[in-house]
């Protein structure tokens, strides 16, 4: 819900407090099924999931408390506060790392020290950020059928879409794991997490640059649509031209911070750094789906490329080693961004052509 927060907030059409205040309304009907279903079927989830039964309850702590958080922050992030913004979320990060020192090494409380810790910590700062949306006039209770409606839509569409982003980020190791070897695997991991320097560089930057697309687009404004899609080319220079440098260095980088034994890595990492460069231009282009709120779009995109990740994963590791794990996320990763590029310019019209 806190990502259809964030494109109502420059919508001058609706009562943003009012919009909100729906949102938490259905938070918690979706809180209180989700509660219902644990507690009739704690025993199969905990078998299941490997987790334990009495600690079911932080799992829905823990998860409805970070909507709460996620909220406020998305408020914090559309209207520029970077600084009331960085200060929350960074106060709860150290919140949590002071607990969970407290219980785990100080009170010797072990796995449950770390469990409470995010409970306690999640629960106080969602509590504030209630209270801080409040202040700050961003909620009314007022159900408003359509606002409910567009935020439910908005939400459960997008589900789909985080099970495939989840599908995606872990199948090439876990196909490296079976087809080839543990070792493998670990030694991808590093090249993996190396190459995320792009995907955390394209992340931060899309999370700063959102607000300030979505207040244009409300502009509806044709010159500043070029100046848009001008920028949007050049950024998908710039990151491409980030991924080819992180190629360069990354030999003398694994030498110097992880060591010779893991200097194999550098062979994921060309294939890996261009996949998240994809996933960087992506961002760019999936925020008019977003915009539009077509996440049933999406959703589609996400699923078709995490089941093409899969089938790559398995022919490519078959035929090149675990090399083709990194293939196989390069590559998908590309068509995700090529059917989403294709997707946004249906729903909403740009002019990517720069003609006229």
């Amino acid at each position: 819900v806190h990502g259809s927060t964030g494109v109502k907030y420059f919508d001058k059409e609706i009562d943003l407090a009012q919009y909100i205040g729906n949102c938490i309304m259905l938070l918690a009907l979706g809180t209180f099924i989700a509660s219902v279903g644990i507690w009739f079927f704690a025993d199969r989830i905990s078998e299941f999931a490997a987790f334990p039964k009495p600690w079911l309850w932080a799992v829905i702590v823990v998860s409805a408390g970070q909507t709460l958080v996620s909220l406020l922050l998305t408020v914090w992030q559309s209207s520029s506060r970077a600084i009331n913004y960085s200060i929350f979320q960074n106060s709860q990060a150290l919140a949590l790392l002071f607990l969970t020192i407290l219980l785990v090494v100080g009170m010797e409380q072990k796995w449950e020290g770390s469990i409470l810790a995010q409970a306690c910590a999640t629960g106080f700062f969602a509590i504030a950020a209630y209270l801080l949306l409040s202040k700050y006039g961003y909620l009314r209770f007022q159900f408003n059928k359509s606002y409910f409606s567009q935020a439910f839509k908005f939400g459960v569409l997008l589900i789909p879409h985080e099970l495939g982003a989840v599908a995606m980020a872990w199948t090439d190791r876990l196909f490296i794991t079976n087809m080839i070897g543990i070792q493998d695997s670990g030694i991808f991991t590093i090249g993996y997490q190396v190459a995320s320097i792009i995907l955390l560089l394209a992340s931060a930057f899309n999370l700063a640059y959102v607000p300030w697309l979505f207040s244009q687009l409300s502009e509806n404004n044709d010159t500043s649509k070029r100046k848009i899609v001008k920028f949007t080319y050049q950024y998908f220079v710039l990151i491409c031209l980030a991924a080819f440098g992180l190629t360069l260095i990354s030999p003398w980088f694994l030498t110097w911070f992880v060591g010779n034994n893991f200097v194999h890595a550098q062979k994921y990492i060309a294939w890996l750094s261009f996949g998240f460069a994809f996933k960087g231009m992506y961002f760019m282009v999936a925020n008019y789906i977003f915009y539009t709120m077509r996440t049933v779009v999406i959703a589609w995109i996400t699923l078709f490329t995490a089941l093409c990740n899969i089938g790559l994963n398995y022919i490519l590791i078959k035929a090149n080693g675990p090399v083709g794990a990194a293939q196989a996320s390069a590559l998908s990763l590309f068509l995700g961004f090529v059917f989403t590029w294709i997707a946004s310019a249906r729903v909403y019209t740009m002019p990517w052509r720069l003609r006229g």
